[in-house]
């Protein structure tokens, strides 16, 4: 008879990882911004409890070396030349 000690479990991967904090646009393989092209912009907007607020999104892509990206960015930034029409 053999006797052996359960595994203990591992968390998932999702958990174990702290959300990265927003960031400004940036293309991490050419290291600049200076190529980007912006393709979607949703602004910051409050969560259904009212009390939180959902911070802005981004899509973007690399028009030097092709990259996309898509991440949160702080509130206060909005793609360059962004405006709004009533």
């Amino acid at each position: 008879m053999t006797i052996t000690a359960p595994r203990p479990r591992r968390h998932k991967l999702r958990e174990s990882i702290p959300a990265q904090p927003p960031a400004q646009p940036r293309c991490s393989a050419c290291g600049t911004d200076a190529y980007l092209e912006f393709t979607d912009y949703v602004p910051a907007s409050y969560a259904p409890d009212r009390e939180s607020l959902r911070l802005p999104l981004v899509s973007y892509s690399c028009k030097h070396c092709g990259r996309h990206y898509s991440h949160k960015v702080p509130e206060d930034w909005v793609p360059p030349g962004w405006q709004w029409y009533a």
